[in-house]
């Protein structure tokens, strides 16, 4: 296995995953909740209204498909997008939970997600759950990472939550992981903060 195995493709999907960590930044560095809230949420609805005109109108369908088709995997030509689940996801989560543990939730679905893929698919060759040990021992890493740069003193329950994590990421399930992982990982660090 290479990094030939990534199709050009997969890579376009990878670079717009990753590329959303600049929600969580920006909420960081820039603006106050309500401002990245709103701007998530207008985001949000744009890409819902998107995905109701493309599964609704055969013209909308056609000029999506021709901008957005080829980073398209099978599963969502019919149903909602994974980019549409990352904008709904990061609106619960900047909602439900206070920034200091929103933003690594979402850098977590932005970063983590993303090398996950990157590792799993040209390495991947042991199963887990529904990944490969590969994808999600890189997963579980990236994980730990950014949850030691924001909480470096808790380094026993950043192991259990990123553990948890990235078994929730990789167990097979109908929920999508870029709406699971945020909240997940927030409701976790919400937990471990009454520890």
């Amino acid at each position: 296995m290479s990094l030939t195995n990534l199709r050009s493709n997969e890579l376009v999907r990878k670079a717009i995953h990753l590329s959303s960590s600049i929600i969580p930044l920006s909420y960081w560095y820039l603006f106050e909740r309500d401002v990245i809230l709103r701007g998530v949420i207008f985001l949000s609805l744009g890409f819902l209204t998107a995905e109701y005109l493309r599964m609704h109108s055969s013209g909308s369908k056609q000029l999506f498909l021709k901008f957005f088709g080829p980073a398209l995997r099978n599963h969502e030509k019919k149903k909602l997008t994974g980019a549409t689940y990352v904008f709904t996801g990061s609106v619960i989560c900047i909602f439900l939970f206070p920034k200091e543990l929103a933003v690594p939730s979402l850098l977590i679905l932005s970063i983590a997600d993303t090398f996950a893929a990157l590792i799993g698919i040209p390495f991947g060759k042991h199963k887990f759950l529904a990944k490969s040990m590969e994808g999600s021992l890189g997963f579980f890493i990236v994980s730990m990472i950014i949850l030691s740069v924001f909480f470096p003193h808790q380094l026993v329950l950043n192991i259990l939550i990123a553990a948890l994590v990235t078994i929730a990421e990789a167990f097979p399930m109908n929920l999508d992981d870029n709406f699971l992982i945020p909240i997940l990982s927030g409701t976790l660090l919400m937990l471990a903060s009454f520890i």
